[in-house]
Order: structure tokens, then sequence, then C-alpha cells
């Protein structure tokens, strides 16, 4: 995942209370629902015209097209247009993927564990805090929004971080690489130190809450 995707994925949680709580303060409620559907069509039209696919198999299918209309050569197949899966079949096992991964990868279900308690621990925080500043300290609407500007520092500066991170990964498939390993192999394990720190933040960081 890019920083791009970790900012927009994790900042936008805080990012919405703030502004939110000025357009509902001094505009209406209504008007949050209509900043919305604008941003949503805006990015539905960057998207559109500007993101490429990436999606591989498609990718291979779009080249052997290409292929078969220049060359005439009706050999030119790609793997996913030999499937004889139907629309129904493909969204159905998409839905029993994920499940299996679950059930039969430990580690998938650990993270998703982890990762299920602290988004669940943020979303507790868009309860908690109106009622705390919003009814025990009488803040405004848009004031209890700036009250997730603490959580949006710490989201960024673990963003920020991300190249440390990234530097120790590299450090790890190198000395795998010393050791005897493929060039450029690597473990899942290596992904992990900062998982690590973190498990060690957060509970330090809700007590000091």
């Amino acid at each position: 995942m890019t920083n791009a995707n970790l900012n927009r994925f994790f900042c936008s949680p805080e990012i919405g209370p703030l502004i939110g709580g000025f357009i509902n303060q001094y505009a209406s409620w209504r008007w949050s629902f209509y900043v919305l559907l604008i941003w949503s069509g805006v990015q539905l039209s960057l998207i559109f015209l500007f993101v490429p696919e990436t999606y591989h198999p498609v990718l291979r299918r779009r080249k052997a097209a290409r292929l078969r209309k220049e060359t005439g050569d009706q050999r030119w197949i790609a793997p996913i247009e030999r499937l004889e899966r139907s629309i129904l079949g493909t969204v159905l096992w998409s839905c029993i993927r994920p499940f299996q991964l679950l059930i039969l990868e430990p580690m998938c279900l650990n993270l998703c564990i982890l990762s299920a308690l602290l988004l669940g621990l943020v979303s507790l925080f868009f309860g908690a805090f109106p009622l705390v500043f919003g009814n025990n300290h009488g803040f405004t609407v848009s004031q209890t929004g700036l009250t997730f500007l603490g959580i949006l520092v710490g989201m960024i500066a673990a963003i920020v971080s991300d190249p440390l991170w990234r530097k120790n990964y590299v450090r790890l498939v190198k000395k795998r690489e010393a050791a005897g390993g493929e060039k450029g192999g690597s473990e899942p394990e290596f992904r992990l130190p900062p998982t690590i720190l973190g498990a060690w933040i957060v509970p330090v960081g809700l007590f000091g809450e």
C-alpha cells in the first residue's frame, strides 16, 4: 500500500468529523451529504479518466485481443478467456476466498483480528468524543470536530515513519540474500516489525487519553 493510499484510508476518518463539524454548525446537516456526493462524483470522474487498469488477468486479455487483431492469429488466448465459470460463479468464488484465508491462514486471521480491534477503537471515538467534549465540556459541533486532530497527527506520524520501516524491510531482504536466499526474495514476517511496535504504542496511547 502506497503512502497516498495510507493517507486516504487512515486520515479520512479524522478529516471527516473536522470538516463535517464546521458544515453542520455554519450550514445545515444536508450539506454534509451534498459535500459527500460532490466529492464522490469528483473522485469517480478522476478514477475513470486517469486511473489505469492494473488487474493482471484483464491486462493479459487485452494484450491477447490486440495480438489477435494485429496478427490474425487466433491462438493468442489469455488464461482468463479459457475460464468457463459464469459471472455468478465468479462472484460466489470471490466471496468464499476471504473465508478460506481466514480459516486456513492463521497469520491472516490474527492480523484481521488486530485490524478489527484497532478500527473498532477508532470507531468508538466517533461516539465518545461528542459525548465527552460536547456534553461534558460544552464544545460546539465544530470544536468537537477539532478534537479529532490528535488522532490525525498520530496517523500522519505513522505514515511519515513508513520510509524507516521500508528501509528495515530492505535490510532484512538483503540479509536473507546473503544467507543464500534468492535475489529479492522475502518472508511475510519481514513486514511485522511496525505491527510489533504498534502493539505496544496503542495501549500506551489509550491510557494517555
